[in-house]
Parts: structure tokens; sequence; C-alpha cells
């Protein structure tokens, strides 16, 4: 028996609401007056909550207990006085949740417990609106739920007869009751229903009750008959709405009175805001017109025939219509709930040349207290990689079998642990590093960006690069196609990327305070936020449950989200360094701070004193103990190196260095030096062991986690990769991985 599930599209002033069975659509009327759409409004009655029609009812005789535009008030934590009682925001939505519910159930004769509820294109991953809605889902029953984006649900509206491709681009006119929204969507299909929202805009006082209040008052001026006397509110403007369809005996009313020419009129400055906004979200995602495939009128506004035709004659956007532009986002929700039914995820399985190791364990579990050996570390036979603390309290040593090199850990420190658990994962080929003096043995060109690449960065396990460009656009490239997996654009130039130790996201920031995170499994972007300082750097935490955001001018942190949810930590919640991340901070006689990350160190002008290093070097190992790794601080004159080696400091003679990387499993330090290419160091002894000559100038560098590759990205908009060795060996020929020039628009 199929599940079945309630599809809901909450407006301002209406609601539409539809029950799923199969591919079997049921759209749910209003008790009263057995409309489809639902006023968005709630009566208290002294004993609990009225909604839709009946609310409206009632309203008249009580206004002070007559409560509407419901969504806008999720999130908020002020209650809101309705009748003889105030009531939190998602109480209210929930009781008209509830109410819909119990109409599902007596239709499928079954408890009905699953829901896709649709939002609005503005309420992002962390937006409290989000957490007010699943809030009210739950208080009216409902267990199982899935979000969507309207502007998505409304192109799904479309189906298979809408002549759309995998790619296309679709502009969504939303005409709804109180406002305008106009959002670009990137179809993925066909049978994906994955739509990808580029951008969005929201007008108010730009909506159908608007346009048709200016109507009134023009018919009310002109003494039109049946328009004479004081003006009303009108039937948009639940919850005093007078029509139990949601307004459109009003609107037909209005549209008779006027004449279609002069409503119209009438109505063109409100369309050409609509019009000019639409034209702002092509300009902020660089589209012009002619990319775009369709416009889709929806919303209360693409019913009649003012809108299509305005549309047509300012854009020249050919015109894709729904049977009912009113209930397109409803019925679109309804379809993607058939695709989430078959949506499924299978069990990950180690890549290619990766061994996972696990152990029997004593009474079957115990608590990881220690892990010896950090991912991208080598290890000989015998090596000791772990202890766990077994049932009865006694240790239990994780040694290995075999040499080779840790991929990635599975589980972080205090973690319970269970016999064959896969607790981390090791090379293939067991191969440790030697020592000596590298050399290329191939490299490779990738054509990555229009610009200067800015910021690059492989992933923990080696397959994939992430890179970001002056030409504001971060993307990650599958080393063993060359192809990219997922890209996205951001406000500014590209100043950091990371990569998640355990699951297949890549974070980038920008100048302006930007942030985007990619999922390069599902080839989308999963987190965006805009809030954050200029610059700076990120990181994710070892066990990848938090992404760091790292003030650029400050030894702080600018923000800190939990990867699951995406809600941002509170202070109190992460504290000033939280658990699991690489150390941020150094400090010598409160007068010098360095910033630090895996791919990014702070440069301090003033700083050149070996000494003065290793009191800082000194105080850092106190700070952080065993989770201490390499520090560098760049000095005009030099660099200083700490936490490679126990007690020892080194200097490197390396002058006018822009940006620098270090490898410990490798024994390497890369730096970069306008005009005088990229520079190898030992981290042995300090010696300068090569120079890779580039084209133009480096900007940024990251070795891969086993130390066998170096990437560089380069002012002429390549990255450079190259293939290490122990030993001296003739560089092979070039070879162009990806030669065409990045899109500067959307396709």
């Amino acid at each position: 028996m199929e599940e079945p599930v309630l599809c809901v599209d909450m407006g301002a002033t209406a609601t539409r609401a539809a029950l799923l069975i199969g591919t079997r659509i049921r759209m749910l009327r209003d008790p009263v007056g057995s409309a489809a759409d639902w006023p968005t409004a709630v009566f208290a009655d002294g004993t609990g909550l009225l909604v839709g029609r009946a609310a409206v009812e009632r309203g008249r005789e009580r206004p002070e207990a007559l409560r509407g535009e419901l969504p806008g008030d999720l999130g908020r934590r002020a209650r809101i006085r309705a009748g003889d009682r105030s009531w939190l925001p998602d109480e209210l939505v929930g009781a008209l949740l509830r109410v819909l519910r119990d109409q599902a159930e007596a239709i499928a004769d079954r408890p009905v417990t699953t829901a896709l509820l649709t939002v609005p294109a503005g309420i992002g991953a962390v937006d409290p609106r989000r957490a007010g809605m699943l809030s009210a889902a739950r208080r009216a029953g409902l267990t199982t739920v899935e979000l969507l984006a309207e502007p998505v649900a409304a192109v799904l509206a479309l189906g298979d007869g809408g002549g759309l491709r995998n790619g296309d681009l679709v502009l969504v006119h939303d005409l709804g009751g109180s406002t305008f929204t106009a959002a670009l969507v990137r179809v993925h299909g066909p049978g994906r229903a994955d739509h990808e929202v580029l951008g969005h805009l929201t007008l108010d006082g730009c909506g159908m009750r608007d346009i048709e209040g200016a109507v009134s008052a023009t018919l009310r001026a002109d003494g039109a008959p049946g328009f004479a006397g004081a003006a009303t509110a009108g039937p948009w403007g639940h919850p005093r709405n007078g029509n139990a369809d949601g307004g459109r005996e009003h609107g037909d009313r209005l549209l008779k009175a006027a004449g279609a020419a002069r409503f119209a009129e009438i109505a063109a400055p409100f369309l050409d805001r609509a019009v000019a906004c639409c034209e702002e979200v092509m300009a902020i995602a660089r589209v012009a017109p002619g990319g775009v495939a369709a416009v889709l009128p929806v919303g209360g506004g693409g019913a009649g025939p003012v809108v299509p035709g305005h549309l047509t004659h300012r854009l020249g956007i050919p015109i894709r219509a729904v049977e009912r532009p009113t209930h397109a986002v409803v019925r679109g929700a309804c379809v993607r709930a058939v695709y989430s039914a078959r949506r499924t995820a299978r069990p990950r399985r180690p890549a290619a040349g990766a061994v996972p190791l696990t152990w029997d364990l004593p009474g079957g579990r115990g608590v990881l207290v220690e892990r010896r050996i950090e991912a991208g570390t080598a290890f000989a036979e015998g090596d000791l990689l772990a202890r766990v603390r077994v049932p009865d309290g006694s240790l239990h040593q994780l040694v290995a079998d075999a040499g080779g090199r840790i991929t990635a850990w599975h589980a972080a420190v205090d973690d319970e642990v269970f016999t064959g658990d896969w607790l981390l994962t090791v090379s293939a080929d067991r191969s440790a590093a030697g020592t000596g003096m590298p050399a290329p043995r191939g490299r490779a060109v990738w054509r990555t960006h229009a610009d200067a690449v800015t910021a690059v960065a492989f992933s923990p396990d080696g397959r994939f690069l992430g890179t970001g460009g002056a030409d504001r656009s971060v993307s990650v490239w599958d080393l063993g196609t060359g192809g990219e997996r997922a890209s996205a654009e951001l406000d500014d130039d590209v100043t950091a990327v990371t990569f998640s130790p355990t699951r297949p996201l890549a974070a980038a920031r920008d100048l302006a305070g930007g942030l985007v995170v990619l999922d390069h499994e599902r080839e989308t972007p999963v987190f965006v936020e805009e809030s954050l300082s200029e610059g700076g750097d990120l990181v994710f935490t070892d066990d990848g449950g938090l992404l760091v955001a790292v003030e650029p001018d400050d030894i702080d942190f600018d923000a800190v989200w939990f990867t699951d949810t995406w809600e941002e930590a509170e202070p109190e919640e992460s504290g000033s360094l939280p658990d699991g991340i690489p150390p941020v901070l150094a400090l010598l006689d409160d007068e010098i701070a360095a910033l630090s990350s895996p791919s990014f160190w702070r440069k301090f002008e003033e700083f050149d004193d070996q000494d003065d290093f290793a009191k800082l070097a000194d105080a850092y190992d106190d700070l952080f103990g065993e989770h201490a790794r390499p520090t560098v601080v760049a000095t005009p004159a030099a660099l200083f190196v700490a936490g490679h080696r126990p007690d020892s400091v080194l200097k490197i003679p390396a002058r006018g260095v822009t940006f620098f990387t270090c490898s410990s499993t490798a024994g390497l330090l890369a730096t970069c030096t306008p005009g005088a290419g990229v520079a190898m160091w030992s981290l042995e002894d300090g010696r300068l062991l090569r120079t890779l000559p580039v084209r133009g100038d480096a900007l940024c560098l990251a070795f891969a986690p086993d130390g066998s590759r170096l990437a560089a990205g380069l002012t002429d908009g390549t990255t450079v990769i190259w293939t290490l060795t122990r030993t001296a060996a003739p560089p092979v020929a070039d070879s162009v991985f990806r030669s065409d020039e990045r899109q500067e628009t959307a396709p």
C-alpha cells in the first residue's frame, strides 16, 4: 500500500493543499464554501482555533480574535495575541496544518504522517522560519516532513509537457496576493525533480491585492456602478476575505467593470516593477534574457490575460503555462513527492585504491581514547595507530598489520566504537614516503577559471581538487576524469576553499563575506551564507561535524556551523576552540598573534627573530599539546617553522614569499614568490630542493594529503598539478585536461 503524502502550499493570504496517494492527486477543500483556496487565517473562539473560511466568518464578529498571514510570523519568539490568550506562531500554523491533515486522513481512510511543505525561495537552510515550519508540522502530527522551495515546485508543475531540457533556465513570475517573487530556476532532469534556484527577489506591495485595490479605487473615483462609497478591505486582504474561492470572483468583477484595456493600464505600473525585478534577478545571475528558455507565470496574477501579455511585450521570452496558475506550486509539490518516495541512497564503499581497517574489540565495543597517527601520515607494520578503552576499563592497542598511509579517520576521540566498525581508511599500495629530492614526474595544466586562481585545495582522499578564482566562482574537479563535478558563483574573489574530511562537501569563501558549500557527489550547493567578514579562511573540524569561518584580522572565529543541519553554533555551544579543529591560534608576549589552518598562514611583517619564534612555538605547544601541527610564520626575509619535529624550530631563507604550504607527510614546504616560480624546501634541514617554473605567477598552493602531488593556482586562470617522486626524473610534456574557457554566463 502506497503511503499518502499531504502536500501544502501555505501563502500569506491563501493556502492550497492536496493529498497524494501513489500518483493520484486530490485537492483538499475548505468545508465552508468548498473552495480549494483556504484563507491562511485562524480564529481563537475560547476553546480552540478555527481555521480557513470558518475563521474569517467568525472574525467579522470579533476581529481581535482573528489572525491572518500566518507564515510571516514563523521563526519569531514573540507570542501573538488572539482572543483571550497569546499563541506561539507555530501553534497557529500547526492548527491549520492539523485541520488539513484531518481532512486528508478522512479521504485516505488511514493515518497521514508524511508531508511535503513548500517555502519561499528566500527561506535558506538556517532561516528560523524553516525551523518554525517544521515545528508547526510536528504539532500537527506530521512526523516525516520535506521542505521544497516554491519556485522549484512551480516549475515541476509543468511536468514532462513543458518542453524543457536538462540545464534549461526558467524564470518563475509569481504574482501572489500581497507580494511578487521572481526566481531563476535551472532544470535538472528529466526524472530528477531536483531543480536548482539560482537567484530570487521579492517585492512587497506588488501583489494582486495591490493591483485590484488600485483598480477598485479608480472605479470608485470614476463613479462606476456598484463601486460608490468608502473603500473597504479587498477580498485578497485575508483574514477579512469575503469570497470562499480566495478572491477570484472579486477579480473577475473588477475586470468586467473596468474592461480589459483599462484594467491593464492601471496594472501596468505594478507589472513594470515586477518585470524590473525579473531583469535584476537575471542580471545578478549574469544571464541575458536570450539565455532563459521560458517564463512561467504563477500565483493569482498568472491566471488572467493581463500578465502573460505584459511579459511577452516586455521580456520577449517564451511563455509556459500551467492549467491553474494559483495551484501550480501545490501540484508541483505533488510531483516532487512522487520522486521523493523513489529517491534512495546506497551505501558508500571504499574509493578505488583505499582499504578500510576494522578490529575485534574485547567485549565487542569500547571508546576511542587516542589517535596516534593522523590522516595523511605514513606508518609501518606494527605501528600503534590508536587506543581503545574496552568495557572492563583496560586499554586495547590498535596496531597496523602492514605499512601504509592513513587516508581518513572515520571515528573521533571519545566516540563509542564497536567490533567490525570501519575506523579508518588507508592507501591500498601501503607505500610510505622516503627522503630525498622531489622531482616533477608529470605536470598537468587545467584551465579552471576565466581569471586568476586564488584558492586551491585537495579533497582528503586526493580524488578531487577544489579551486576558487578572481572570476568569483568555485569549482570541484574530478582528478580521475578531468571533469567539473560541481560549481557555484560568489559575489567577489574567492579567498579560501576547503573540503570536509568525512563527507563529499567543499566550502568556499569570498572577499565580500559570502560562503557557499557544495555537495560534489550530488553536484549541488547545500548551504549559502552572505554575512561574514571580508576575506578570511575556512576549516572543517577533524570529524567533519563543524565548519569554522576564521576572521581575517582577529584571533577569533567569524562563525561556526553544524554541518548536519547548517544551523549556526552559539558561542557557548562551540567554545572558543571547538574539539577537533586544527589549531588556529599562537601567541607571543601578548604582542603577536598568528592565525592558521591547513591551507593558510597569516603573515606578520614585523616578526623576524628566530629566538622569538621559538618562544612562540613553545606557547603554541602549551596551548594545544598533542594537537599541535606544523606552524609557519612568514617574514620579509625568512620563514620559521615549528611543530614539524619535537623541540625544533627551522629557519628557511625564503624572501618575498606571498603564499606557502607544507606537508609533514612528505617533509616538504612549498612557497611562491612573484617572478620566481614555486620553490620546494626540505623540512629536514631547510634546504632549497628545486624550483618549479610557472607561466605568470602562482597565487596559491596545496599539497595532496599523501604529499604525492602539489597544486598551484596561477594568475592566467590555470591550475598546475605536479606529481612528485623521490628521485630526479625528466618532466613529461604538459597535458591539457580542460582547455575551454569558463563561461561568464549560465548556459
